[in-house]
């Protein structure tokens, strides 16, 4: 069974709506780093996230140490419908505001 398989199971069993699931996979860099991205309906990203996290925190422990049996890196991240991912792009830009004197 892939991460993306399992990833995919565990988050059907904890929604209302298993049929709105959708795990996508990049890889990034090189073959060692993944990104995984889960997209739910969005009355269900609650019970998939957690009360402060900790339900996506254990998700990501989980995946992480299969992860490292197959030598590779994870990064789990759940994302919103209109919300594109881009592969290999973490990093947020910062729009400076011109100060006012």
């Amino acid at each position: 069974m892939s991460l993306e398989d399992a990833v995919k199971t565990i988050i059907e069993s904890l929604v209302q709506h298993p049929q709105d699931v959708e795990v996508m996979t990049d890889e990034l860099d090189n073959s060692e780093n993944l990104r995984i991205s889960i997209k739910v309906n969005p009355i269900d990203r609650g019970r998939v996230i957690g009360r402060q996290g900790k339900t996506i925190n254990a998700l990501r422990t989980v995946v992480k140490a299969a992860a490292v049996k197959m030598n590779k890196r994870v990064n789990l991240k759940v994302v919103e419908d209109g919300e594109q991912e881009i592969a290999g792009s973490e990093e947020v830009a910062v729009q400076e505001t011109p100060e006012e004197n």
